[in-house]
């Protein structure tokens, strides 16, 4: 599933290869989001300092960047593999939280339910994953680092509810 995952990540990496990888200004406008859902910008909200403050300088590098999502590449391996793996975040419209719970129990993970400024959802972590989904409205934001190099990364969940935390002040 991991793989999978990372699969999707890289073939929309290669889709948008066109993308501008420039960081998202915190302070623009949202620019689709309507309603009682989530403000949509750039990264949902997080730059690429914010990505190298919360997982290491210079660990991994942005190489998709739109209002829809992001996914910043591992810049390390264990020989070929880590190849696909990295940080992500989506933003997903009409989405369905049982769905995402679903898939993340298939996939052997542990669920946890929480809530970020005022908005419910789980984190689904193993060792060498961690998930966060939150959803507000008919949005779901999700944030998650998939790795091969675990050890020598801070906590991945650390990582990631650092990450879905600013994006949540940013967005919500």
């Amino acid at each position: 599933m991991i793989l999978a995952r990372a699969g999707v990540a890289l073939s929309a990496a290669l889709l948008v290869g066109c993308a501008n990888t420039g960081s998202p200004d915190d302070s623009a406008p949202g620019t689709g989001a309507t309603g009682a859902g989530f403000r949509s910008v750039d990264c949902n909200g997080v730059t690429d300092a914010d990505v190298d403050a919360a997982a290491g300088s210079e660990l991994f590098a942005a190489a998709v960047v739109s209002d829809a999502g992001c996914f910043w590449q591992e810049q390390m391996g264990l020989g070929s593999l880590g190849a696909g793996m990295g940080i992500s975040t989506w933003w997903y419209r009409g989405s369905d939280m049982d769905t995402e719970r679903e898939l993340e129990e298939l996939a052997g993970r542990t669920l946890t339910e929480l809530s970020i400024d005022g908005n419910q959802g789980f984190k689904a972590h193993d060792d060498t994953a961690c998930s966060i989904y939150v959803a507000k409205g008919a949005d779901v934001i999700t944030w998650s680092i998939q790795t091969l190099n675990s050890a020598t990364l801070p906590d991945l969940c650390t990582i990631v509810e650092r990450l879905a935390r600013l994006s949540q002040d940013r967005v919500n």
